[in-house]
């Protein structure tokens, strides 16, 4: 890492104090993040060295629990499709209450597959940056990217 001495000290305009290596500045926490890697919405706080574990095992445990809802539910669903199927080719009384509950289990299957995917990505990404010992921001800056104009424009 070279001569401690000539390192170019870094200075937050917003905090108005010095920031160590890999240290940035939060916009929406308004203070500066040792080893930032994201201001996560669904935690309310910024990702960084001190809570990066326990972002990590809420990603975890989110993905295991999606997993065992959809081993669990995975019977009911098949029995839907059944359902459904037996309903195309004979001819017999529905009951409102019967619908609702197979629409609803057929719904609420399908949308935890698209979250077990969707989180499941997210979390290698995330373990993968981990084994790295990089950030989410660190990867945007080495693409070139600045995090901002890359959240503006992954959202529709």
């Amino acid at each position: 890492m070279g001569d401690p001495e000539n390192k170019r000290k870094r200075y937050c305009l917003m905090c108005n104090v010095f920031k160590p290596d890999r240290c940035h500045h939060c916009s929406t926490c308004n203070r500066c993040v040792l080893n930032m890697d994201h201001h996560c919405p669904w935690v309310n706080n910024c990702i960084g060295f001190w809570n990066r574990k326990h972002f990590l095992l809420l990603l975890f445990y989110g993905v295991g629990s999606l997993f065992i809802y959809i081993l669990g539910v995975s019977g009911k669903f098949v029995e839907t499709i059944q359902w459904y199927i037996s309903l195309y080719y004979e001819v017999q009384p529905i009951t409102v209450q019967e619908l609702v509950m197979n629409v609803t289990v057929d719904v609420t299957y399908l949308f935890a597959l698209f979250l077990t995917y969707t989180l499941t990505k997210f979390t290698h990404f995330h373990v993968t940056l981990v084994r790295r010992n990089s950030t989410t921001l660190e990867s945007l800056e080495n693409k070139g990217l600045d995090y901002e104009n890359a959240v503006s424009t992954s959202l529709p």
